[in-house]
């Protein structure tokens, strides 16, 4: 008989997974009825989906560069991305044959992985699998994470987000407990630092305050090396992000539409009212949900709600003078990404409650904004596909379908410092007079036939970078940044020129970083073998 419950147990679990991935998907999927995803930032996701792939399909496994993208000038949009979602959409259009199915089939799986990373946590916290079930579809169907999803279209935020309940488990009192959950916790933040790096640092932030308020001061040391580790293991991704503020045009990250003073809720984000309002609308049931088991809950059920509430109230003007007291907290750009970690913390909580009705209350509340149809704003219309194998001007072109100019165009933000895109390609359209680029089959090399009558300075059809190396006839020059392009000095007559990407100061640094944690992990886990005992001892 004893053998009978654990595998009731199991039965019961593997049953709430089916049920999960089910109702997840659902969620994700049910918008995808009326269309492809066409939020705001649903064509940058498809288009570096798209150039991810493309760069693989031409050998190169991890691209730096994209070659497509400001009218064929390229730009070095993968160093200001974390790696997972570009990883997750380069395999998705692989798979799919097309960016804007990568970013449709990223749509479902996100809510998944989200009822799924619940569910494991809460089965780990000692939650019931009927319950957890409940507390999973809830998370699945959040209102901030739909709104993200479906409203806003940011898929690396609403991945992050889908993974944040492990990363929360691993760190919250009374974890990490010791080396080995250290190490745990530092490998489920790292996931988070190579997805989006303010949901990453919310996280922290967030556990750190769980720790303070629960008076676990002697786990500060695993926490802080959970902390450094999960820095170490995702250096990879993040050093090359940070680096790139201030190699390219990061200052627009804080500007105009980004500034944090124009998006504290409620009133904030008036360019779009509607959005405002959805948010408004989560922070409540978000707030809600907080003060029920901060006023029903268990000891740590009122911790997390707490600092659950402090992060509430970060999204609003009552703490906006922390944004200014704290530097590069401006960087969060949006305060209202707090509610994702508050929505979390408050779900986790509520598990922690006796009292059923009180639970059954909470959900309610903290799912009542979805009665408010926001996944089914901003479909994209009928229109081509965005084939990795197709030339950079077919893509562009089918990128019109989300009411962008026909090249590919990134955001100002991740445009090379000094470079002006108008400009740049006024001036390439004018090089060509001199300079014939070669077709080239690797979208980090690019080589060009240049004609030059007087000789002197010429440009190529290329956006000035620091990653550049140039060769003209078989020899290392210096270049310079003309009208935002590539410049390079020739001698009368006819050259060949060679232009090669190569890796940053800060890729090598990550990639040097991470691989140097990944060794350490394994050295200090290795089983040592024990000295026999002395004779007499």
């Amino acid at each position: 008989m004893s053998g009978v419950e654990p595998v009731s147990e199991r039965r019961n679990w593997l049953f709430v997974g089916a049920a999960a991935v089910v109702l997840g998907a659902v969620v994700g999927g049910l918008p995808l009825m009326s269309g492809a995803p066409g939020g705001d930032d649903a064509y940058y996701h498809a288009m570096r989906g798209q150039q991810e792939a493309r760069c693989w399909r031409l050998g190169v496994p991890y691209p730096r560069w994209y070659p497509d993208l400001n009218g064929g000038l390229g730009g070095p949009e993968p160093r200001a991305y974390p790696l997972i979602p570009l990883a997750l959409l380069g395999l998705l259009a692989a798979a799919t044959g097309d960016g804007i199915s990568a970013i449709s089939v990223g749509t479902v799986l996100i809510p998944v992985v989200a009822a799924l990373a619940m569910m494991f946590s809460l089965r780990r916290r000692g939650v019931g699998p009927a319950f957890a079930l409940s507390v999973s579809a809830g998370w699945a169907a959040a209102p901030y994470l739909v709104v993200a999803l479906h409203e806003r279209a940011a898929l690396a935020e609403a991945l992050a987000l889908a993974f944040l309940p492990m990363a929360l488990e691993a760190m919250l009192p009374p974890e990490p407990l010791d080396r080995r959950s250290a190490v745990r916790g530092a490998i489920f933040l790292a996931v988070l630092l190579a997805t989006q790096l303010p949901v990453a640092l919310m996280t922290g932030a967030v556990a750190a305050l769980c720790h303070l308020a629960s008076g676990r001061r002697g786990h500060a040391g695993s926490l802080l090396l959970a902390g450094v580790v999960g820095l170490g293991l995702s250096a990879a991704s993040w050093v090359p992000n940070v680096g790139s503020v201030w190699r390219l045009q990061g200052e627009h990250l804080v500007g105009t539409g980004y500034r944090w003073q124009d998006n504290l809720l409620p009133g904030g984000n008036g360019a779009d009212a509607i959005l405002a309002g959805h948010l408004t609308l989560a922070l409540a049931a978000t707030g809600v949900l907080l003060v029920l088991v901060l006023a029903t809950g268990s000891r740590r059920a009122r911790t997390l709600a707490g600092v659950g509430l402090a992060a509430v109230a970060l999204s609003t003007p009552l703490l906006g003078w922390v944004y200014r007291w704290l530097p590069g907290l401006a960087f969060l750009q949006f305060p209202w990404r707090w509610l994702g970690p508050a929505g979390c913390l408050g779900l986790m909580a509520v598990g922690e409650v006796d009292r059923r009705a009180v639970r059954a209350i909470g959900l309610v509340a903290f799912l009542l904004p979805l009665a408010v149809p926001v996944a089914f704003r901003w479909r994209l219309a009928e229109g081509p596909p965005m084939r990795p194998r197709d030339p950079g001007s077919t893509v562009a072109r089918a990128a019109t379908r989300f009411g962008v100019p026909p090249l590919l165009p990134s955001l100002p933000a991740y445009l090379p410092r000094g470079v002006d895109l108008s400009e740049a390609l006024a001036s390439a359209a004018r090089a060509h007079a001199l300079v014939t680029a070669v077709e080239s089959s690797s979208p980090d090399r690019f080589e060009f036939r240049c004609e030059s009558p007087a000789g002197g300075a010429v440009s190529l059809s290329l956006l000035a970078d620091d990653s550049w190396s140039v060769e003209v006839d078989n020899r290392r020059v210096g270049w310079s940044n003309l009208d935002g392009l590539v410049s390079v000095p020739v001698a009368p007559g006819l050259h060949r020129i060679v232009a090669r990407q190569s890796l940053l100061p800060e890729d090598v640094a990550g990639l040097a970083l991470s691989l140097t944690t990944v060794v350490g992990i394994l050295l200090l886990s290795w089983p040592s073998r024990r000295r026999p005992p002395l004779p007499g001892s």
